[in-house]
């Protein structure tokens, strides 16, 4: 009689690996959603409170702007738990309630084609296989200026050749000096890497600190 098989314990193993990278994907979707939607609602309260009495239609506008994050990031949140991607992103709509939530973005765009610079200059052109990755990326790296980089502008830049396509999130502030890496930048690390890109983070010079995420050009 032939002695029995014994792949039991590797088929047990590779399901325990599979849950685990489960796992760690819902950890990072959660982590995304929850980490930039608490960032700009703890920014604007603080932004209410300073506001409340001096200036009540900037309270006002700040418990507006908590109003509609929380609710986004609930929807977003409810939709990472069910193991749904959420629908495209959209970057004004973001840059926007960045800027609701008190920190102002300079948005550098992409080269662009004549059709669109004459229609709004100040549109991102990113390739459609690569949106997704970018949103997350600029979603993740501006969350981290409003927690992390204290009082200071932040730019969002991309450009393009025949080459590549290549994003920059960068600030002045202080934060990040000595900040080890987490699982926000991981998480980005790893999905720049999964669309066929490179990501670099550290200090800028002159102060603050960049993301730079590399995506070779898809040719037709």
């Amino acid at each position: 009689m032939a002695p029995p098989a014994l792949p039991q314990a590797d088929d047990a193993s590779a399901q325990v690996d599979v849950v685990a990278l489960e796992r760690a994907r819902i950890a990072g979707e959660v982590h995304d959603v929850a980490g930039h939607g608490l960032a700009a609602i703890a920014m604007q309260a603080g932004i209410a409170l300073v506001f409340l009495d001096e200036d009540p239609e900037q309270a006002r506008a700040s418990l507006q702007a908590i109003r509609q994050t929380s609710t986004t990031a609930l929807a977003q949140l409810r939709a990472a738990l069910d193991g749904i991607d959420p629908p495209d992103g959209d970057l004004a709509a973001l840059i926007d309630g960045v800027r609701a939530a008190g920190l102002p973005v300079d948005v550098e765009p992409a080269t662009l084609t004549e059709s669109a610079a004459l229609t709004d200059p100040t549109v991102l052109t990113v390739p459609d296989h690569l949106r997704e990755t970018v949103y997350r990326v600029v979603r993740e790296s501006l969350t981290n200026v409003l927690r992390h980089a204290g009082p200071t502008r932040a730019l969002v830049r991309a450009t393009e050749d025949r080459q590549e396509f290549v994003l920059e999130v960068a600030d002045r502030g202080a934060g990040h000096a000595g900040a080890p890496e987490g699982r926000g930048l991981a998480g980005m690390r790893a999905r720049v890497t999964e669309a066929g890109g490179h990501l670099t983070a550290g200090a800028r010079e002159g102060g603050g600190f960049q993301v730079v995420a590399r995506f070779p050009q898809v040719q037709a």
